[in-house]
């Protein structure tokens, strides 16, 4: 079990931007932009930290699948994986991200990935059928 020590609100983004696939120099600078716009908060502060990307997140997420019908946090998760399944963190920078400008392949992409849990359903007046039943006739022993 791998176990993870939160010093401060940069390694909360840090780790939270490394799940969607960002790695390195990318990390750091998105990191860093995304820090700025949020001052004066503190590691305990994670949650809003989260909360403010997943704002970005969700703009972009609602970009990609217009039509989908989803919740917010089903919207995300939606995207997130596609993201994730076209590494979308190659092909994305951080104005891309803030100004919901993604790449028309990676879009393209992602919603080739989108995926269905289940088909819409819908529902129909179905006439009265007949019930049969099966009687099964025991066989006398001739004794």
């Amino acid at each position: 079990m791998v176990a993870l020590k939160i010093r401060d609100k940069e390694d909360i983004l840090t780790a939270y931007l490394k799940s969607f696939g960002f790695s390195g120099n990318k990390l750091k600078a998105l990191s860093e932009n995304l820090l700025q716009k949020l001052p004066g908060l503190t590691s305990k502060d994670g949650e809003k930290l989260i909360s403010y990307t997943d704002k970005i997140i969700l703009k972009n997420a609602r970009l990609v699948f217009k039509s989908a019908a989803l919740s917010d946090e089903q919207l995300l998760a939606q995207f997130k994986l596609c993201f994730l399944l076209c590494r979308g963190a190659d092909f994305c920078s951080l104005e891309n991200l803030k100004n919901t400008e993604l790449p028309a392949d990676l879009i393209k992409q992602m919603q080739n990935h989108f995926i269905i849990n289940a088909p819409q359903y819908h529902f129909a007046v179905m006439k009265p059928q007949k019930i049969e039943s099966f009687h099964t006739k025991k066989k006398k022993n001739h004794d």
